[in-house]
């Protein structure tokens, strides 16, 4: 029984996947890391500068990954009703949509803080 459910259509990279970002963007929510030395949390050169930019980065990064769940969990139920087996077109749409949703997560996050970070003094002796 196991066997067959691995080998179905339902078991894809985009539903467990999907399940993982919306559980993580939720725990990242409820209880966001208290500091940069915590075992968890979204973790990047720009969002360790000041407990700022990680309260920051961890607030976009919580957002984005319970989105970027709650659109993946679809799309791998629809490619699971679509196809009939686990085909190479198959894996690569639902691994392809994990892999860019993560991309995505990392981008808009590294964006948003870059949007925040503080202009630094050099800039202004230039003016």
């Amino acid at each position: 029984m196991f066997m067959n459910f691995l080998h179905s259509t339902y078991c894809n990279a985009a539903i467990f996947a999907g399940i993982i970002f919306v559980f993580m963007g939720y725990f990242i929510r409820r209880y966001p890391p208290k500091s940069i030395k915590s075992w968890y949390g979204y973790r990047s050169a720009l969002a360790s500068r000041s407990p700022e930019m990680w309260q920051a980065a961890n607030q976009h990064a919580a957002y984005i990954s319970r989105r970027i769940g709650i659109i993946l969990i679809p799309t791998g139920l629809a490619c699971a009703l679509f196809f009939d087996s686990q085909t190479d077109w198959f894996w690569y749409i639902t691994v392809g949509a994990v892999v860019t949703g993560a991309m995505y997560m990392v981008g808009y996050t590294e964006w948003q803080l870059q949007q925040i970070e503080p202009e630094s003094p050099e800039d202004n002796d230039n003016l």
